[in-house]
């Protein structure tokens, strides 16, 4: 939850509260109507603080979304990266094979050496 959150959270509470307390103050001592909407008023920020713990769940479940979607992107770059690799290795080979057989890179793993015999 926020700052902001737990701010507003303390002043709803407080306002139940002092509501509360004012109704059971003047309970039987003015019209029931006023006791009873001053009991309804007191609920009223209940409200506004299930909102806010609704709002501070949402945020908390969007962070852990975008966390999960971050590693999932750095998963997919590294995969990407993979494949871009071996293009590039079998790049050499594509040299060679369009060179007949004249051009071939020295680090090439797939390079065979023209001395051996199978």
């Amino acid at each position: 939850m926020s700052r902001g959150s737990r701010t507003l959270t303390v002043l709803y509470a407080a306002a139940a509260l002092w509501l509360s307390f004012c109704t059971v103050r003047t309970w039987g001592t003015v019209p029931l109507w006023t006791s009873l909407a001053m009991a309804v008023a007191a609920l009223a920020p209940v409200t506004g603080v299930v909102r806010e713990t609704v709002i501070a769940e949402e945020r908390r479940a969007v962070a852990v979304l975008r966390e999960r979607e971050g590693r999932r992107a750095a998963w997919r770059d590294a995969a990407a990266a993979a494949l871009a690799q071996v293009e590039v290795e079998a790049a050499c080979c594509e040299r060679w094979w369009t060179s007949c057989a004249t051009e071939h890179d020295s680090g090439c793993a797939h390079r065979t050496s023209w001395g051996t015999t199978a």
